[in-house]
């Protein structure tokens, strides 16, 4: 299913720019230090489109959402790497978030692990497209409070998430992977 919001995320993928200090000073298992608010940059042609991306900043692994996503829906149904990155947004289509609600959300996951911070993101849509962390959304802060909560739940002791996405993202560092564990 090639969305809109795939090809938004194709073209082009920045966020609004902070300043590059150090923002996490300790990074948090289980937990972050603070929720961000920014707009994720996308230009197709001569339009520039921006979308709400929310980060969960000094996280432990900037795959926490893609994990959390992982071990309550299974793989996702696609990878996006924008502009030639080593780590791609994953892409769920048409998952039910909450119990007795039927809307059908399409969830990217994203994150970040650079010298000035580490995050994991998502941006959410409905099956129109239309962005639901908008202010204008009557998701947001619940979109918003369940992936704070998938972050705070994670079970560190399932790992199987690691195993699919590093065979499919880098098949090469899984060897690596699993030569150090058997090393161990």
């Amino acid at each position: 299913m090639f969305t809109i919001i795939t090809a938004l995320i194709l073209i082009s993928c920045s966020s609004t720019k902070r300043k590059t200090e150090k923002r996490c000073k300790s990074i948090l298992k289980n937990d972050y230090k603070t929720i961000l608010e920014e707009k994720f940059e996308s230009v197709v042609g001569n339009d520039t489109i921006f979308l709400n991306e929310i980060k969960y900043e000094c996280v432990y692994t900037a795959l926490y959402t893609k994990k959390g996503m992982y071990d309550r829906f299974g793989k996702w149904n696609q990878e996006v790497y924008p502009n030639g990155r080593n780590h791609p947004i994953l892409l769920w289509n048409n998952v039910k978030l909450f119990p007795n609600d039927t809307t059908e959300f399409i969830v990217a996951t994203h994150g970040l692990e650079s010298v000035e911070t580490i995050y994991a993101s998502v941006l959410v849509f409905d099956k129109k497209n239309k962005d639901l962390l908008s202010d204008e959304s009557e998701y947001k802060t619940k979109l918003i409070e369940y992936f704070s909560e998938m972050i705070k739940t994670n079970n560190s002791k399932k790992r199987d998430f690691y195993e699919i996405y590093w065979k499919t993202v880098n098949p090469k560092r899984w060897e690596q992977i699993k030569q150090y564990q058997k090393n161990k």
